[in-house]
């Protein structure tokens, strides 16, 4: 289930929480840059769970070189 495509002032909302500040003749160009990352994420999968990302359970320790 995907949730409901936000409008315009919700887009710009969601840029100004994260920081984004924009000039007004790029608020069009965002706005429709979101629609198509939205569709993006809504075809990741989402129903595994975490720790099927090896990322979550990489250990950089067991690379090191053993002393002998």
């Amino acid at each position: 289930m995907t949730a409901p495509m936000p409008d315009r002032e919700q887009i710009l909302a969601l840029a100004a929480q994260a920081g984004l500040t924009l000039p007004a003749a790029y608020e069009d160009e965002l706005v429709a840059a979101y629609a198509n990352v939205r569709r993006m994420i809504d075809r990741l999968p989402a129903n595994r769970p975490r720790g099927d990302e090896p990322a979550h359970v990489f250990v950089p320790t067991k690379f090191l070189p053993t002393e002998n």
